[in-house]
């Protein structure tokens, strides 16, 4: 058996829409090994609703790699122990196919290179942003180079901010998350987001934490997918409150992501519990260091 430890990815980072995307120290494990059938077991989050089937995106993306190389695949022993939550904006889709990517290739030697197997992580998820800091750690900026190949750039992490979460009870879709999106913007909000993911990234670039308050600001989709979640302005301000350099929804949400300084994160967290619990929504909050390698080989038997 292969066993792969998955990280949990936050995107978007406000304004960074389908740009960037940061690795999280809170892991899903793939453990895989090829069998003349698929067995699929599962624990943790969304266990009863996966254990069983072999139509899962980490069936699909270990389908993927053998494909790729040319190797027959039968079937499968695959287990799933999910730590990270499956209400959305933490990756939980990403780190599946990342899973199953890497313990396949990991079984058959590595013949794929991450670069490589970004390219199916990419074809698969539909939305780079979330698999690539999966598979190469840290926060990535991810774009379409030549020949429309997936290519990601490496930014550095400003050194003493911890991220902390607020993980709601709510459950959104990335799918209805993205449909309430327009199709066109106007040209000052396109303005906007360019110039403020530019600010973003300069100021992790410069270390200037002052600066992620309106670096982090967008114009693109927060308000919309705002209206999916109770409390969601409140919750940020209560974040800024307590302290946080910045805050914004975690990809399509409902998780909200604040990025906060190490003295800070129990105000913060507690805060934004808060926040949520005052418009009836249960929330719990969570305290991650950033990870900076992407997906670990934990063990092959």
């Amino acid at each position: 058996m292969v066993k792969i430890l998955v990280p949990a990815t936050s995107a978007n980072l406000g304004p960074g829409f389908d740009f960037l995307g940061l690795a999280l120290e809170l892991y899903n494990i793939v453990e895989f090994a090829p069998e003349q059938e698929w067995v699929v077991t599962a624990e943790g989050y969304a266990a009863t609703r996966l254990a069983g089937r072999s139509d899962l995106l980490v069936c699909q993306a270990i389908r993927a790699v053998y494909s790729q190389v040319g190797r027959e695949l039968p079937g499968a022993r695959v287990h799933l122990r999910n730590n990270i939550p499956d209400v959305g904006g933490l990756g939980s889709s990403a780190s599946a196919i990342v899973g199953g990517l890497a313990a396949a290739n990991t079984y058959l030697g590595s013949p794929l290179s991450k670069p490589e197997l970004l390219q199916l992580a990419a074809a698969l998820e539909g939305h780079p942003d979330n698999v690539a800091p999966a598979i190469f750690g840290g926060l990535v900026a991810v774009y379409r180079g030549e020949g429309e190949r997936i290519s990601t750039l490496q930014i550095p992490f400003p050194e003493g901010i911890k991220v902390v979460l607020a993980v709601p009870e709510l459950k959104v879709s990335t799918a209805a998350a993205r449909s309430i999106l327009p199709k066109t913007v106007p040209l000052a909000d396109a303005v906007f987001n360019l110039s403020h993911t530019g600010l973003l990234v300069g100021a992790c670039f410069a270390g200037r934490a002052d600066l992620l308050r309106v670096a982090m600001e967008d114009r693109l989709h927060q308000e919309k997918r705002a209206t999916l979640i109770p409390g969601f302005w409140t919750v940020v301000d209560r974040a800024y409150q307590a302290g946080a350099y910045g805050v914004a929804l975690s990809g399509s949400g409902p998780t909200i992501i604040a990025l906060t300084p190490a003295e800070k994160v129990s105000l913060v967290g507690a805060a934004m519990q808060e926040a949520f619990a005052g418009v009836g929504v249960q929330a719990k909050w969570l305290s991650l260091s950033v990870n900076t390698g992407g997906y670990i080989l934990a063990s092959e038997t």
